[in-house]
Order: C-alpha cells, then sequence, then structure tokens
C-alpha cells in the first residue's frame, strides 16, 4: 500500500442489517466482508465513489478494556462521531436525499446551498449515527465566509476563487469537551495538520478541520443532545478512526506514546500481514493506525484468519 488512508467505522447493534440498510439509503456498495466459520460478520467496509467505511458491531473486552464500542441507539441516542460525505458532481443530491428518507433515514436538514459553496444535507440512520452530504458548488475565498458570516476563518491554504481545496470523500468529526486542546494535541501526537479554524468574535471555535496526508477529519464539541464526547457517555466510543499508514509506523507509535497517547493494543504484526496499534486521544476517542508490511492475496489471509472473504453475507466465497 503506497498511500496513506482513512477509514471511519461506526458501530451498529446489528452490522449485517446496517451494511443492506447502507446500501439502499446512501448507496454505498459493499467491498469487504469477512465472516468467521460461524457466519458473524468479522470485517466489513463499503465504498461510493471514493468514499470509503468501516461498519462494526458492538466491541468490548480484549484491549479495549473498560472501553466499549457501542451504537448510539443503546445510548440515548448520542454519537461521539458524524460523518461528512462528499458526492462527487455526477450524484444529484436533492435525489440522494430523496432516496435516504425513502429507505427510512430521518432527513433532519433538507438540502440547501451553504455559505462556503456547498449544497448539503443531514440524515440521521437506523441506529441514529448522523451523517451529512454535501455537494460541493463554487469555491469561496475566506473572506467572502467571512463577509457571510461575522467569523474569523483561517484555512491552510487558502481557498482563492479559482483554487478547489483539497477535501478526501469521507470526513469524520470527532467530538470534544475541550476542542482547542484536542486541536493541539492531534497534531503533536498523530501529526495530524491544520487545515481550517473557524472562531467567533470572542474566539470561540465555531468548525475545524486537521488533515492526514490527503484525508479530512473534522475537530468539534458536542454541539446538540444528539453529540457526545466518551467523558459524557462512559468512556463509550460509537465511531473509531483508522488511519492506513504509507511507511513509518514504528516512528507514528512512538510520537504518540511520547505526548501521552494511551496505547490500548500494542504495536504488533498482525497474521494478515499490516502493523497495526490502537490509541486513546486526550478524552478517550478510539484510533487505530496501520501499515501492510506482509502484503496478502483474500486467500492468503482467510487461511491465516479462519475467515471467509466474500461480498455478500449469501454469496459463496
Amino acid at each position: 500500500m503506497d498511500t496513506a488512508q482513512l477509514t471511519a467505522t461506526p458501530i451498529y447493534r446489528d452490522p449485517q442489517q446496517a451494511l443492506e440498510w447502507l446500501e439502499a439509503a446512501f448507496g454505498f456498495e459493499i467491498t469487504t466482508l469477512l465472516t468467521d466459520e460461524q457466519g458473524a460478520i468479522a470485517h466489513a467496509e463499503m465504498g461510493f465513489h471514493g468514499a470509503r467505511i468501516g461498519v462494526s458491531g458492538p466491541w468490548s473486552g480484549g484491549p479495549l478494556g473498560p472501553t466499549r464500542l457501542q451504537s448510539p441507539a443503546l445510548l440515548e441516542g448520542q454519537a461521539t462521531q458524524l460523518c461528512r460525505i462528499d458526492l462527487p458532481e455526477a450524484v444529484d443530491i436533492d435525489a440522494h436525499c430523496a432516496q435516504a428518507r425513502a429507505a427510512g433515514a430521518e432527513i433532519t436538514q433538507a438540502p440547501e446551498d451553504q455559505f462556503y459553496g456547498a449544497r448539503t444535507y443531514r440524515a440521521l440512520d437506523l441506529d441514529g449515527h448522523v451523517w451529512t452530504f454535501s455537494r460541493e458548488g463554487r469555491n469561496v475565498s475566506t473572506a467572502e465566509m467571512e463577509a457571510a458570516t461575522g467569523l474569523k476563518v483561517v484555512m491552510i491554504p487558502d481557498p482563492a476563487p479559482a483554487q478547489e481545496a483539497p477535501r478526501s470523500a469521507v470526513t469524520p468529526y470527532v467530538s470534544y469537551a475541550d476542542p482547542v486542546a484536542a486541536y493541539d494535541w492531534l497534531e503533536r501526537a498523530f501529526g495530524l495538520e491544520p487545515r481550517i479554524y473557524v472562531t467567533d468574535d470572542d474566539g470561540g471555535l465555531v468548525h475545524a478541520e486537521m488533515a492526514f496526508r490527503e484525508h479530512t477529519i473534522g475537530v468539534s464539541k458536542a454541539w446538540s443532545e444528539r453529540h457526545a464526547t466518551p467523558g459524557d457517555i462512559g468512556g463509550r466510543n460509537t465511531q473509531s478512526v483508522h488511519l492506513q499508514l504509507a511507511q513509518d509506523i514504528d516512528a507514528h507509535h512512538a510520537r504518540a506514546v511520547a505526548v501521552g497517547a494511551e496505547i490500548i493494543r500494542p504495536l504488533e504484526t498482525q497474521a494478515y500481514g499490516d502493523r497495526t496499534y490502537l490509541a486513546l486521544d486526550l478524552e478517550g476517542h478510539i484510533w487505530s493506525f496501520g501499515q501492510t508490511v506482509a502484503p496478502m492475496s483474500v486467500a492468503e489471509w482467510d487461511e491465516k484468519l479462519g475467515t471467509q472473504t466474500r461480498l455478500r453475507p449469501s454469496e459463496t466465497p
């Protein structure tokens, strides 16, 4: 693997049902599906026009210790992260919203044009995860944004009207009690790079994003009753973020340890050929990091892991 990748993984009560629902509602397609000998899902990923997400069931014990991965449906609808999906030009966002509504998504914000040049809508899925879908319109400079909102906007780089700011297809927004401290800590510990920082007249954080190579990660407050930090819900997480490095994972691990990240799964090479570790950030969000050191075919990893890899649960490998 020669490029860095980001995978956001929301947690569902029934991951198999979620795979089917996400396909019907949002148009995601299954790209990776590993099941064990009993047919239970061991690992699943979906894609959509370059967007990449994971789908997982509740997970506790083992390396997580007291930390738990849980569905918002079992936490009074609160979620520690949300996902933003940037739709390509080929996708009509109004039609996409109609498809989601027809499949049972709760539309909490209808499609509308935003001051930053995009058209967006927001939806809740079958377990209460928050999804924001956005389709870029025109490029808007920071000066235009500030004039429209009265906010202070800092972007790196500053997008001129003729220049498109880089953005990944998927942006997980991670909720913090102290997002200002988190913004600084994530740069020092995990090597995330500042991208955009928006404040109000009092200096309070309104919106912030960071970058990991070409991928975008949002740093957010728990700004509604549906949003929470792990500290609000007993250390639980409703979503995790995996960053797949192209190189130097040992140095990345050493950097995280030096800054104070709690390592909940040690750095080691896995049976499927990746060198990985899991860490908690300063507020207890779960992050995983990996680097492929021994590439394997599907048949090879199935043999080593005792899994069956297929496209859908009903299909024969």
